[in-house]
């Protein structure tokens, strides 16, 4: 049942979610690279270039409008699920243990997917790569680029929740919890740094994932390059970015010979 006080408790407890979901991925992943821990690791910038601070102040300033296109995206979403046109449920058992644990990896799957070929479709399209590359004015990306958009892309980016509530049935809670893997991810990818294994490229396993090189050479190029999570979506079709493999391995040479801690040594990173 739609009710007007559970609305307003559900807005307020959205704001307090988006916000702090800022506060610790945008604020926080800028202060861990680009204060405490990026001085001392040189040798792991992707790109040399630096953000100016009126990039850093537009980039705030735009991820404010998404968030607030967010907060309207999730209401709406709400009122849908209190009006029962969703596959939304509450109790997290309900469908059972296994198929709420499976059911994160599908989210997650059909997100890169729609993340992917959104992307490239704003890159291709040219009605809508106008509004893609207000995105694209981050060059260098830093952690405030994560949801620097324009409002188009930004309910673009939002429609994503509408659609997969209507898709299978879904916990509530891995909608929120998926956000901020999202969040999380997407501030990783803008960062400038590199921390992944140095034989990432040909590894069995790991040449499956994406690495902030990847995002970055997408900034420094404006094409190619369009997944999120995993590489598959673009080795499939053909688009990692002919230099992506090439400022990797750069990247990882600096690492090699710089690097002291005995821990990143093992772990080949």
């Amino acid at each position: 049942m739609l009710t007007l006080q559970d609305t307003l408790v559900f807005a307020v407890f959205l704001t307090l979610f988006l916000g702090v979901n800022y506060l610790v991925f945008a604020y926080g992943g800028h202060w861990f690279f680009y204060r405490f821990l990026g001085p001392k690791i040189p040798h792991r910038r992707i790109l040399e270039a630096e953000a100016s601070p009126s990039q850093v102040a537009k980039e705030k300033s735009r991820s404010l409008m998404t968030q607030v296109i967010f907060f309207l995206t999730a209401l709406t979403l709400y009122i849908l699920f209190k009006l029962g046109w969703t596959q939304v449920y509450v109790t997290w058992d309900e469908r059972g243990p296994l198929y709420f644990i499976l059911s994160f990896f599908i989210v997650h799957q059909i997100h890169d997917a729609y993340f992917y070929w959104s992307h490239r479709l704003m890159h291709e399209w040219r009605p809508l790569k106008r509004f893609h590359f207000v995105h694209h004015e981050s060059a260098p990306p830093t952690p405030f680029s994560a949801l620097s958009f324009h409002p188009v892309e930004a309910f673009i980016q939002g429609f994503f929740w509408i659609l997969i509530s209507f898709l299978i049935p879904v916990s509530a809670l891995w909608l929120f919890a998926f956000y901020s893997f999202m969040f999380y991810i997407n501030m990783w990818g803008h960062s400038s740094y590199e921390f992944w294994h140095r034989d990432l490229l040909t590894h069995p396993i790991l040449k499956a994932l994406n690495t902030p090189t990847h995002h970055n050479v997408h900034h420094k190029y404006h094409k190619y390059n369009y997944s999120i999570y995993y590489n598959f979506w673009d080795r499939l079709c053909g688009t990692n970015h002919p230099e992506y493999e090439n400022h990797y391995r750069a990247v990882k040479a600096r690492t090699e010979t710089a690097k002291t801690s005995r821990l990143m040594k093992l772990l080949k990173l």
